[in-house]
């Protein structure tokens, strides 16, 4: 036990001493935190950039009502848009004034173009030609300001008040409140974003640590310092020493930011207004159990994934040649990840109840269905145990497979040696 805790200690503080480690730990929430926040901000950011779009009406009926509806205002107050209506003659080519129309665009005497053919108001296509195709807000609005003018000229032919029925037809807002045991409380999509962070942080994490054994593990073989080690110790207590300090690594990690995690939901409401007095903000709470179960699957499918890493580590001679072992063993990491979407949407179905109880699966799936819907606890305490069973299980096989391939060096051993070697007592 005593040689095993020295591996334990020497991996733990070989990696909690770098400064890699001490600043991805400070660091790590924010980062996170910046890349939720930044792209809503600057999503939210509009162009104070005036554009001339030309408009072809064919039509005859759409184009005086389009700048009407198209109202939007730059900050000098000046309107974001101004539409150039192009005059055709009735004998000139759709085709070719459709080239004509391209031309301008390219010349950029028009940012983009509207195409209205005849008869549009009975239905049809209406046509927005630009160099530029990707700001889907300005293509939003134009295409509702479009449908509006539309939509207002069937109305009116029909004896009908646009107004009126507009009165009628205004839409009501649908406000989301989850109840849990501590009571009601309205949900903006801080669940949805709360798993798919935590979920996400556990995959990379997996991946990372993962990584690290693997390539410790090739790094002990290639340079033949195992061989040094292997005299003092037993290649169990080794790969067990190694898996435990940096899982200790893990939990460490893990630790601080579920604290930095509870501390945010539980005053993150409380910071932001008082730093932004007129911000309405409300930082979702999250219950202290989610924190609890993000460490405890984390830990599990560490060490599920972990005695894996350390397996194909001991079979190959250099990264490269892990590769090609990883491709598997990290599909059971990406699938979960497909079939998050379908969990979120529908935790308590028979498909999303397997599929979190299988133990590959379940470090990401349990800890999302936890996250959004608490399952009976049956469930989450058959998956936890399934894992348990799992893990030593693996533990069993890849001492193993470790106890004879960290000693093999060149060629790669084949399916039917790795079998031979459960024999070898």
């Amino acid at each position: 036990m005593q040689k095993i805790l020295s591996v334990i200690k020497r991996e733990y503080l070989q990696i909690v001493r770098t400064k890699g480690f001490i600043i991805g730990t400070v660091l790590g929430p924010v980062l996170i935190g910046a890349f939720l926040v930044i792209p809503v901000v600057f999503s939210l950011i509009s162009v104070d950039q005036q554009e001339q779009i030309g408009v072809v009406d064919l039509s005859g009926e759409v184009a005086g009502g389009l700048e009407e509806k198209l109202d939007q205002k730059m900050k000098d107050g000046k309107p974001r848009f101004v539409l150039k209506l192009y005059e055709n003659s009735k004998d000139e080519n759709i085709k070719d004034l459709k080239e004509e129309m391209n031309q301008k665009v390219l010349n950029e005497e028009f940012s983009a173009y509207i195409f209205i053919p005849e008869g549009i108001i009975k239905g049809g296509s209406v046509e927005y030609v630009s160099q530029h195709v990707s700001d889907f807000d300005k293509i939003g609005n134009i295409h509702d300001a479009v449908n509006s003018v539309i939509i207002e000229k069937r109305l009116k032919k029909e004896g009908l008040d646009p107004q009126k029925i507009a009165q009628h037809m205004k839409e009501v807002s649908l406000k989301t409140s989850k109840v849990t045991q501590r009571g009601v409380e309205e949900d903006t999509g801080g669940t949805f974003i709360i798993s798919y962070l935590l979920v996400f942080i556990l995959y990379m994490t997996l991946f990372f640590y993962g990584s690290i054994i693997l390539r410790g593990v090739i790094e002990e073989k290639s340079s033949r310092v195992v061989e040094i080690v292997l005299s003092s110790l037993r290649p169990f207590q080794l790969m067990l020493g190694k898996i435990m300090g940096i899982a200790a690594v893990g939990f460490t990690q893990y630790a601080i930011w579920a604290l930095f995690g509870l501390g945010v939901s539980q005053y993150g409401s409380s910071l932001i207004s008082g730093f932004f007095p007129a911000a309405s903000f409300n930082f979702p709470s999250i219950p202290a159990y989610i924190f609890i179960y993000f460490v405890v699957f984390f830990i599990l499918g560490y060490f599920l994934y972990a005695t894996v890493y350390a397996a194909i580590g001991s079979l190959v001679n250099s990264e490269k040649e892990a590769q090609q072992l990883l491709l598997p063993v990290s599909m059971f990491l990406v699938v979960p990840i497909l079939l998050m979407m379908y969990v979120i949407r529908s935790p308590e179905s028979t498909l999303s109840v397997v599929l979190s109880m299988i133990p590959f699966f379940a470090p990401i799936l349990m800890l999302l269905r936890v996250c959004v819907l608490f399952p009976p606890f049956p469930q989450v305490a058959g998956s936890i145990l399934l894992l348990i069973l799992t893990i030593l299980a693996m533990v069993w096989v890849v001492a193993k497979i470790y106890r004879v391939g960290i000693l093999m060096y060149g060629k790669r051993p084949r399916f039917p040696e790795i079998i031979k070697w459960f024999r070898y007592q």
